[in-house]
């Protein structure tokens, strides 16, 4: 009996380690007709996958795995690589139903907290999620006033009021480091070289959010009209990082029914740009949206750069706020890339007078600033739309010296996303 039990338990044992682990092949073709950096490579996984191990021959590469519904099985494994000109690449990825996610530096990193408001010896307390009913206005108990996405060129964070608008937090060096000024550094951190926040959003869509339009007062409409709102911090790590803002029962306009909007913000290492894919709950055929980035407040006149057909990009210099004693003027860029499909038109909105723009307040001293913005017009027939924004600012070491760069980098931008890398799994 024994020796029966001994051989049934070496047999499951070699049926486990052979079902444990699996080699696959996955396929990177650079289809675009340059170089390109930094290239995403995602794989939808089965839910058994407890680690993976890829390599490029023979040279493992960072790789990340992300639980993106919360139900403790991993959906996606995900890397980024650099490809020459037309250059296909063939991964070898390691998955195992047992063990653990490697652990490798941390480029991209993602946070919100509950703001502890002792006058002494503030400790937030860090939470993956926040949900909050309609008309509360969580804005001064949530640290840094919304979730926050980073990597190594750029910097983010979600409001958590009613805007939910994307605010931009630029950095000197290459290098993520919110983690340790929190989104606003003290003078001795940004002279050691580290990043700043350097955009006021006011009530706009900021770096490029989007809302519902409303055409006759020429203005966007937010999310004041929702039965709750849910932000989280999906995963942060090696390879991305994932924020998602979750608003029940939208009501922008009384001839839409209800609608529940989910929107992804994927922030990759080695990118400037951010892509969003909004999910509604069911198709929004007839909702005029609006996606789009503050029109910079430069009363020497912010330079804009079109294509007409969703590639809207700006340069020029801006405030974090109106106190010049506080807020030092940056020269800040900005875009949006929404695919042409969803694309209607183009227009903006400000809500003062453009003699009054970068002046001062004779009261209170402080910098006379507007609500405006450059607004793209958009619309799905579907469920579904998507697109993306990014950001640049003159102390990046790394960055753009003028607006014709920023300008030649957008264009560029928008050719390189319409011609994906093409991702192949072969088992």
């Amino acid at each position: 009996m024994k020796k029966f039990l001994t051989i049934i338990a070496v047999l499951l044992t070699t049926a486990f380690a052979v079902a444990a682990e699996k080699t696959v092949k996955v396929n990177v073709t650079n289809t675009y007709g340059k170089a390109r950096k930094a290239v995403p490579v995602v794989v939808k996984l089965d839910g058994t996958t407890q680690s993976a191990l890829v390599k490029l021959d023979g040279k493992e590469v960072p790789c990340q795995l992300d639980d993106l519904d919360d139900d403790g099985l991993f959906d996606e494994l995900s890397f980024v690589t650099d490809m020459k000109k037309q250059e296909q690449q063939v991964f070898d990825v390691v998955l195992s139903d047992e063990g653990a996610p490697r652990e490798y530096p941390a480029v991209c990193y993602g946070a919100i907290a509950i703001r502890d408001r002792a006058a002494k010896n503030q400790k937030h307390m860090p939470i993956n999620s926040v949900t909050f009913p309609k008309g509360s206005n969580p804005y001064q108990y949530i640290f840094p006033h919304g979730a926050v996405m980073e990597n190594d060129m750029v910097g983010f964070r979600a409001y958590c009021d009613h805007r939910q608008s994307i605010d931009y937090y630029g950095h000197q060096q290459l290098k993520a480091d919110i983690a340790e000024t929190a989104f606003y550094p003290t003078a001795e951190q940004k002279a050691a070289g580290s990043g700043d926040d350097v955009l006021w959003t006011g009530s706009t869509p900021g770096c490029g959010t989007m809302h519902a339009w409303d055409a006759k007062k020429g203005r966007t409409i937010m999310y004041e009209n929702v039965r709750n709102t849910t932000m989280e911090v999906v995963s942060a790590g090696a390879v991305r990082t994932v924020l998602r803002l979750t608003n029940r029962a939208w009501q922008p306009v009384s001839f839409c029914k209800p609608v529940d909007v989910v929107t992804t913000y994927t922030l990759y290492a080695g990118h400037r740009d951010v892509q969003v894919d909004v999910k509604f709950s069911h198709p929004v055929e007839g909702l005029p949206l609006a996606i789009g980035t503050v029109d910079i407040a430069d009363p020497k006149g912010a330079e804009e750069h079109s294509d007409c057909k969703g590639l809207r990009g700006c340069w020029g210099n801006a405030w974090a706020g109106n106190n010049p004693k506080v807020y030092v003027q940056h020269t800040v860029g900005l875009a949006v890339n929404i695919p042409e499909r969803y694309y209607k038109s183009e227009t903006r909105f400000s809500d003062m007078d453009k003699e009054q723009i970068g002046t001062f307040n004779e009261k209170n001293g402080k910098l006379n600033m507007p609500n405006q913005a450059l607004i793209d017009i958009v619309g799905t027939d579907t469920d579904h739309l998507n697109y993306w924004f990014a950001a640049t600012c003159d102390f990046e070491s790394f960055g753009f010296k003028n607006s014709k760069a920023w300008f030649s980098f957008l264009d560029e931008w928008k050719k390189e996303l319409a011609s994906p890398a093409v991702v192949q799994i072969n088992n």
